[in-house]
């Protein structure tokens, strides 16, 4: 799927995620503007980082049909990771101390999305050698501004 070309960041991009790691809960909501471009095959929704470790890095979700999606990122913390709803993959996660090979399950992956946006969710654990590090959960919420920066945001 080839397009990422001319994206503008013309798109509200709302983050709610859950992680947990041996039994402790994190959750936080991130807004962000990024970009959105929908094909027929698919879509893919690029944003930049701006805060913590990953701050000055692209976040690229390329959703490849009902059930699948490809979630990559450069930088010090670089991931890419393929998922597969019901499927485990092994995939690779980039530190400033190494990279680390990750089992990736996907558990859950529902998609509603258009042109002009919609919702994207999806669930998976993560394990280091056949033991489970963590439960993820994304919700992103995608919307397209109308005119940025002049007061009228969506």
């Amino acid at each position: 799927m080839s397009i990422l070309e001319n994206f503008d960041e013309n798109y509200k991009i709302i983050i709610r995620d859950r992680h947990t790691v041996a039994g402790e809960v994190s959750e936080s909501t991130t807004e962000l503007f990024g970009e959105l471009a929908v094909a027929q095959d698919g879509y893919v929704i690029r944003y930049n980082e701006h805060e913590g470790d990953f701050a000055g890095t692209t976040t690229n979700i390329s959703v490849m049909g009902p059930d699948s999606l490809r979630l990559s990122r450069g930088g010090s913390f670089g991931i890419d990771f393929l998922l597969e709803e019901g499927k485990r993959h092994n995939c690779f996660y980039d530190t400033p101390y190494g990279r680390l090979e990750m089992g990736v399950y996907a558990k859950k992956i529902d998609s509603d999305m258009r042109d002009d946006g919609g919702n994207l969710k999806f669930a998976y654990s993560l394990d280091i050698g056949g033991g489970e590090v963590s439960e993820n959960e994304l919700e992103l919420e995608v919307r397209e501004m109308k005119q940025r920066g002049a007061g009228t945001d969506v």
